[in-house]
């Protein structure tokens, strides 16, 4: 994956929106420490095999709502780093709706090609795509942490096929979905490091066939005059 954008500056905040909205799919390397990576891991681990907790914040391999159980969690909404990320895509003061964390075991994994919800704005048989030179509004996304090595395909990497977005379509197969002749992209990424995928890009989670667990904070935000609709969007 060649769409890495670390971010230091506005400069970079800028790159990132702009690899995102042309792209699909961008990864920003190094948001979070070492330190805050385990902390995150040993809390999930914690509270998702707790069974004092409520069914609302646990579903399969999932934990939901994470910023209400613990402030370990709640805190990295306010970390600079991925509200500036946040804004850069969205606009300022996006608007944060949900937190989730997929913890997946080996043989565990949402592998269905998908878009996220519905397509948003789907386009009749005749028109084959959208115009390459339109920049597609995006109303939400979801910023993706890594909280673990996924660093091989066997670790169950997101994959998603650039560009689809652009498709105006839901993925015509689950068979290796292709759009203009490309296929998935794998996104192999580093405990600490955020990638963001349009969530009208064609995406899965590639089975995890490795003998280590997955981890992914899953951080939804919308933008600022669409929060109403997407409050609490799980």
């Amino acid at each position: 994956m060649n769409n890495t954008v670390p971010v230091q500056s506005a400069d970079d905040s800028r790159k990132v929106a702009e690899v995102f909205a042309q792209e699909g799919c961008v990864l920003i390397p190094n948001v979070l420490t070492a330190e805050e990576v385990a902390l995150l891991r040993e809390k999930t681990d914690r509270y998702l095999f707790d069974e004092t907790i409520a069914p609302k914040h646990r579903t399969g391999f999932v934990l939901r709502y994470c910023h209400e159980l613990d402030p370990v969690f709640a805190d990295i909404l306010t970390k600079e780093s991925v509200v500036q990320i946040a804004d850069a895509v969205l606009g300022k003061n996006a608007r944060f709706n949900a937190m989730n964390v997929i913890r997946n075991a080996p043989g565990q994994a949402i592998s269905n090609w998908h878009v996220d919800d519905l397509v948003e704005f789907p386009l009749p048989d005749e028109i084959e795509r959208f115009d390459p030179r339109m920049k597609l509004p995006t109303f939400w996304m979801t910023v993706q942490v890594a909280l673990s090595d996924i660093d091989t395909l066997e670790n169950g990497t997101t994959q998603y096929v650039p560009v689809s977005h652009y498709s105006g379509r839901n993925p015509p197969t689950q068979d290796d979905p292709q759009f203009e002749g490309q296929g998935a992209v794998s996104v192999l990424c580093k405990a600490g490091d955020v990638y963001l995928t349009n969530h009208q890009c064609w995406h899965r989670g590639a089975p995890n066939i490795s003998d280590r667990i997955r981890y992914v904070m899953q951080l939804q935000y919308a933008a600022r005059w669409a929060d109403a609709r997407f409050k609490g969007y799980a």
